[in-house]
């Protein structure tokens, strides 16, 4: 249990480091977060916006993804879906709810009660989430919907 335990706060560190980046990222772009990169609309276009804004990409990784093939990658240029265990709400911006979830542990599921999935970066039910006002909490389901600034539920997912 302390294995797991520490994997949680770790990943609860990237989590949260990630979105210190974010802020740093919308200080530069009006207060908006980093959209869906419309040329690869995928999360690993989306999360190179950041190449600037952080030190390396093994932030990226929770030491407790066990899908077959994950792995830290520390070079953002060679970030692929395994390299990144977390989803993201793009186009959202930092004026937007406080309570909106903005990171969080790798869904497949945008709908309020939804569960993270059986492969999930933790090998106990639940995930951790970091809301747009940078405050953190593990959750069992997902607290709320994730939606984008215009009120579409849409996240990025490897």
């Amino acid at each position: 249990a302390s294995v797991q335990a520490a994997q949680h706060a770790r990943c609860m560190s990237n989590l949260k480091q990630l979105h210190l980046a974010l802020l740093v990222y919308s200080d530069d772009y009006a207060g908006t977060y980093p959209p869906m990169d419309l040329t690869n609309p995928t999360l690993v276009g989306t999360m190179q916006l950041l190449r600037k804004y952080v030190p390396s990409a093994t932030i990226m990784f929770c030491l407790g993804d066990h899908r077959p093939g994950a792995q830290a990658e520390a070079d953002l240029k060679k970030l692929t879906p395994v390299n990144i265990s977390y989803s993201y709400v793009p186009n959202v911006k930092r004026t937007d709810a406080p309570d909106s979830p903005v990171l969080l542990d790798r869904i497949y599921s945008t709908t309020k009660g939804s569960r993270w999935p059986s492969n999930g970066n933790h090998r106990t039910a639940g995930g951790n989430v970091v809301f747009n006002d940078g405050h953190g909490e593990w959750c069992t389901t997902l607290p709320r919907a994730l939606k984008m600034s215009d009120g579409q539920e849409f996240v990025l997912s490897p």
